[in-house]
């Protein structure tokens, strides 16, 4: 009887120690994930919970993507086609008031989609990405149109742009109107690329040289007869 209670209880003891031993996993576990995703931004539930390691890849591969959409929207209405609830309204003309600064720092901002237009007009290939930045890009896109005196006008065009979207300076109508006559500049240039492009497809070499068979025919058989000519001389 001793022994059988001995025994029970020994069976007793061990199942309380393993069960003992999952709970206090579990726990701590629970834990670990709770202190590891206060520590991290992101969702309080894991991405894909119970789903195919396919769809948690593609979850994440989406998530990865979301900091770099970028838009450039339109701030000012100036057709009369346009929603009107959708734009900041120009303020209203008077003699009085002069315009004020941030009005001219939004109509040189969408200004610049104009030559952006423009140079995807005449090559539909090239276009900027917002983030993109407006320098290199007029730089790689107009460089085989300008020589040195062509590079500061980019470079003036951009600094102007760069001061009316982050220099807390004043940008007010005399900077906005330099900013103008230099953008007309670019767009006369850009609307060479159409023009320079033809020409390099013409001048690039597009097909392969193909080979004569003509005269592969004519060598095989030449090369046939001589072979039956020898064989006649054998025979003989």
């Amino acid at each position: 009887m001793a022994q059988q209670l001995s025994g029970v209880t020994v069976v007793i003891f061990i199942a309380g120690g393993i069960l003992t031993f999952i709970l206090l996993f579990i726990f701590a576990k629970r834990q670990i994930m709770r202190f590891a995703l206060r520590s991290r931004r992101g969702p309080h539930v894991p991405i894909g919970h119970d789903g195919k390691k396919t769809l948690k890849r593609e979850i994440e591969r989406r998530i990865e993507v979301v900091p770099k959409i970028a838009f450039e929207p339109k701030l000012m209405t100036v057709d009369q086609d346009d929603d009107l609830s959708k734009y900041i309204l120009p303020p209203a003309e008077s003699n009085n008031k002069p315009l004020l600064s941030h009005h001219y720092r939004m109509k040189a901002v969408d200004d610049v989609k104009k030559l952006e237009r423009e140079i995807t007009k005449q090559d539909k290939t090239l276009t900027r990405h917002p983030n993109e930045n407006i320098r290199s890009f007029l730089l790689n896109t107009l460089a085989v149109l300008l020589d040195g005196s062509g590079q500061h006008i980019v470079h003036q065009f951009c600094d102007l742009y760069e001061h009316a979207r982050y220099d807390p300076n004043e940008f007010l109508d005399e900077e906005y109107q330099s900013f103008i006559r230099l953008m007309k500049k670019l767009i006369d240039i850009a609307k060479l690329l159409k023009s320079y492009s033809g020409e390099s497809r013409k001048n690039s070499p597009n097909k392969t040289p193909t080979r004569n068979n003509n005269m592969r025919t004519g060598t095989n058989e030449s090369l046939r007869s001589k072979d039956r000519d020898s064989n006649r001389l054998k025979v003989v």
